[in-house]
């Protein structure tokens, strides 16, 4: 029992000691636990401001109103937004709405800041790569497809055909062998196995 008064006066006289600085860390806890409830509180309004914005330019759309439409949606890319920045960028380039490759390309770039999950950075850098590879040089095709080649992506395989299919275009046979075969390999039900077959019985009859 006198030890446990003891443990009890001893506990009150730290708090009469330090009953500044414990109120100090009180105060401090309570502003970081505001500022993380309004940091996602404005997340959140800002969201659905963004969503809203995202489907004002879908029915501009319906209504052939294609200018503002673009802009809307070049204006929700600049935003940032994880989810409907690469949206408004992938309904840009479906309905063709920018015929400057320079412009979409910048697009792409600002989308790619975004710190997004890692199978939708994946997807993005598929799709960049499905836009550029036709006029890629090829160290900027492989600089951005071999991260995700060489991950357990789920993009992983059509970005190995992707590379194929930019190296069979430019008749680089032997490199593009390398690809169909590794994809062969890969037994991707989600890959025409057909396809690569033919192509690679074309290479070889070359």
């Amino acid at each position: 029992m006198e030890v446990e008064q003891t443990q009890k006066k001893s506990f009150k006289d730290f708090l009469k000691k330090n009953s500044r600085t414990i109120s100090i860390l009180v105060l401090v806890l309570i502003i970081i636990a505001s500022i993380i409830l309004w940091f996602d509180y404005s997340q959140k309004k800002s969201r659905i401001k963004t969503s809203e914005e995202f489907i004002k330019a879908k029915l501009l759309l319906e209504n052939d109103k294609d200018n503002q439409a673009k802009k809307a949606l070049e204006n929700i890319i600049l935003q940032k937004d994880k989810i409907y920045s690469p949206l408004s960028l992938f309904l840009i380039i479906d309905k063709n709405l920018e015929s400057n490759n320079e412009i979409i390309l910048n697009h792409f770039n600002t989308v790619l800041e975004i710190k997004l999950e890692e199978e939708e950075l994946n997807l993005l850098k598929l799709k960049k790569g499905i836009f550029i590879s036709e006029s890629a040089e090829e160290k900027t095709l492989l600089d951005l497809l071999n991260p995700v080649i060489n991950s357990d992506s789920v993009w992983k395989n059509q970005s190995i055909n992707l590379v194929g299919d930019y190296y069979f275009s430019k008749k680089e046979y032997s490199k593009a062998k390398q690809y169909y075969r590794r994809l062969l390999s890969n037994n991707d039900n989600a890959i025409d196995n057909n396809d690569i077959k033919r192509k690679l019985n074309i290479i070889e009859n070359e």
